[in-house]
């Protein structure tokens, strides 16, 4: 038996210096360089799960803003798609009030065409750039005056308007279900066009609710009831009312996350129910930042454009024949191509390329656009049909009864005149 094994039973027998013996365990802790090697290690993992977090976030933030800019496109053209459509529009039946060389027109079958003459031969000046339904402006935009609808005028810090884009406005006539509502009788602010006195006169097409058409009663003290415009929305009017509405890009500052001031321009308007003057314009869409349309003029033949041309070139246009119709140049507009550039209403969140800058995409002119800011920003394109120059909608009326102008306000409603 080795020594080492006969003293295990006998600790006494067991002295510190034996080489047997055991030396006491003691507690050992890291040193100051493996501290700071797991310190580092942690820092690493912390700055790379950071990193991916950020990173996430913001593709997911470019997500959403390409969402919302994709969003805010399609609305903007459906918007206008809407309006172009009912550019034109007069109800099939209509009773007009008695013009400069007619008597008052009862039921008779009318078309925009007619009516919108009728009216500025009446002396309603206003609507004389309606005519056609539709009127636009070429890289400029729309002006308003007391004795002229609208006239185009060149972009400026004045107008604060989108600098290379166009504007245009539609006209139409309404189909009233005594409700304020698009295409009824409010303009695109959401307005009652009934009180325009100045453009399309509208308030000369109301009619009236016959008072007593009693003198005043000298013994009850009670006076007469004198007759009362149909301004209220539970009386359609006499006539159908004209709604004339403009479309422009106008200076806009938008408020983003954290309070960031974003300066774009934004789809706007102006319409003929605010007062004689338009009044002030309300934003639509913010973020967009450009506008070109084209026209489509009718081929003679099938009916279908022919070709796209800009609203200065349909100005220009020359009257053609089509049959026994005379058709001017906005008259001939049987479409019309809408083209957007809209932009992200957040900056720094475009794709960027490898060397970190935005890429570039073409604007509705053709040019290459670079965004230094670092929005996303695409193009949104559109053919609307102009649906009421797809039949004969310029030829004289046709039915419907004339009878002379009313002299009393007694028994039924009557139509003031224009």
């Amino acid at each position: 038996m080795s020594q080492c094994h006969a003293m295990v039973g006998n600790p006494r027998a067991l002295v510190p210096a034996h080489p047997c013996a055991q030396a006491p365990q003691r507690q050992r802790g890291v040193t100051l360089v493996e501290l700071m090697v797991a310190i580092a290690i942690n820092l690493v993992l912390v700055l790379a799960a950071t990193l991916l977090y950020l990173n996430t976030r913001g593709t997911q933030k470019s997500v959403d803003e390409r969402g919302a800019m994709f969003e805010s496109g399609q609305f903007a053209l459906e918007l206008l798609g809407r309006e172009i459509a009912l550019a034109g529009f007069y109800p099939v039946t209509g009773t007009e009030p008695a013009s400069a060389s007619l008597g008052f027109q009862a039921s008779v079958r009318m078309t925009f065409d007619r009516a919108a003459a009728q009216m500025v031969n009446a002396g309603a000046t206003g609507v004389t750039a309606y005519q056609g339904g539709l009127f636009g402006c070429a890289g400029q935009t729309l002006t308003a005056s007391l004795t002229e609808a609208h006239t185009c005028a060149p972009h400026s810090s004045t107008t604060k308007t989108a600098s290379g884009s166009d504007a245009f406005a539609v006209a139409y006539f309404t189909s009233d279900t005594m409700s304020v509502a698009v295409g009824q009788r409010a303009d695109c602010t959401r307005a009652d066009v009934a009180m325009d006195a100045t453009l399309a006169r509208n308030t000369t097409r109301l009619g009236t609710v016959p008072g007593t058409g009693a003198p005043a009663n000298a013994t009850t003290g009670t006076a007469a009831k004198p007759d009362k415009a149909r301004t209220d929305l539970g009386l359609s009017p006499a006539s159908p009312l004209m709604v004339i509405n403009q479309y422009f890009l106008g200076a806009s500052t938008f408020t983003g996350e954290g309070g960031s001031k974003i300066s774009t321009f934004a789809l706007k308007c102006h319409g003929n129910g605010r007062n004689a003057n338009f009044g002030d314009d309300i934003e639509l869409v913010p973020g967009v930042e450009q506008m070109v349309l084209s026209y489509g003029l009718k081929d003679l033949t099938s009916g279908a454009p022919v070709r796209y041309v800009t609203a200065a070139e349909v100005s220009a246009a020359l009257p053609v024949q089509d049959g026994d119709q005379t058709l001017t140049g906005w008259q001939q507009v049987v479409s019309v191509r809408v083209c957007l550039l809209v932009r992200s209403l957040s900056n720094n969140t475009a794709v960027r390329n490898a060397a970190g800058q935005a890429l570039s995409v073409t604007d509705c002119r053709g040019n290459a656009v670079s965004r230094t800011d670092g929005a996303q920003v695409r193009t949104f394109e559109r053919v609307f049909s102009v649906k009421n120059r797809q039949g004969n909608t310029v030829g004289p009326a046709v039915g419907g009864s004339t009878a002379p102008t009313p002299t009393t306000t007694t028994s039924a409603d009557n139509a003031g005149a224009v």
